[in-house]
């Protein structure tokens, strides 16, 4: 494995690039599975090694990103030289690209949507060559996070709505998703489903008195009568989270009620 040989002689840190509190995730061969394989979301990994003045130069950029992308995307980040093993790209799953140099970045992206059987946990992974700067990093990770949101028009909605599990409607005027809902789509897979809906689709959202866009709509489940909810929080991940997960409650309690009344 050839390493960065380049010097750097601006202040290393003493203990690490990416010390406790960095929002970059330190990945190990001991959390790997966990953080990485078992994940629905994307994880993007940086291949480092302390002593690359190249790497140095990308951890502030790194930071960045991370930050940015908190809760959306899980940026990490491995040592090569204390997880040689890990560094490997037979172990890490990736045998046809292996780890010729440091930094090097790759993108493991969830294919199967958390399906079930051997390829639940398939991951497509993507090597970075791109600017290594924040703003074009994050634009390119950006594109590449999965998304379960279901577009749904006017003429599809009432079979989409014919389901047991508790439903979430963004109406937008967008005509793609926002990062932020791809990433609720990701944290609720199997539990929530969730929908755009366009301001062409009049009829749908006459129905649910929608007058402003965008607007996040909890709706339940077919045959539970329930009142529709209207998200009026904050637009950030732990509001919108805090807010279908309580959703989510609700409709399981009433789903439990309907089963035990049969």
């Amino acid at each position: 494995m050839n390493f960065c040989t380049a010097s750097y002689k601006g202040h290393f840190r003493l203990n690490g690039f990416y010390e406790k509190g960095s929002d970059v995730i330190t990945l190990t061969k001991r959390n790997w599975k966990r953080e990485v394989v078992e994940s629905n979301f994307l994880h993007v990994v940086e291949f480092y090694r302390e002593g690359c003045g190249y790497c140095q130069l990308l951890t502030p950029e790194w930071e960045k990103v991370a930050k940015n992308l908190k809760m959306l995307v899980r940026i990490g980040a491995v040592d090569t030289e204390k997880e040689r093993q890990l560094s490997s790209a037979s172990e890490h799953g990736d045998p046809s690209n292996p780890i010729n140099g440091v930094p090097t970045i790759k993108l493991f992206k969830p294919v199967n949507g958390g399906g079930k059987g051997s390829n639940k946990n398939k991951k497509e992974i993507i090597v970075y060559n791109g600017e290594r700067k924040a703003k074009a990093m994050i634009a390119f990770f950006s594109e590449h996070m999965p998304s379960h949101v279901h577009r749904v028009s006017e003429k599809s909605f009432a079979d989409f709505v014919k389901t047991d599990v508790p439903l979430a409607v963004l109406f937008t005027t967008k005509s793609s998703t926002p990062t932020l809902i791809k990433a609720i789509s990701v944290e609720f897979l199997g539990r929530v489903k969730l929908a755009e809906v366009s301001k062409a689709a009049r009829s749908v959202a006459a129905q649910f008195n929608i007058t402003e866009y965008p607007t996040l709509v909890a709706i339940p489940p077919h045959g539970i009568d329930a009142e529709v909810k209207y998200f009026s929080g904050k637009n950030t991940f732990n509001a919108i989270n805090m807010f279908l997960w309580r959703h989510e409650t609700d409709m399981k309690k009433a789903l439990k009620r309907r089963k035990s009344e049969l």
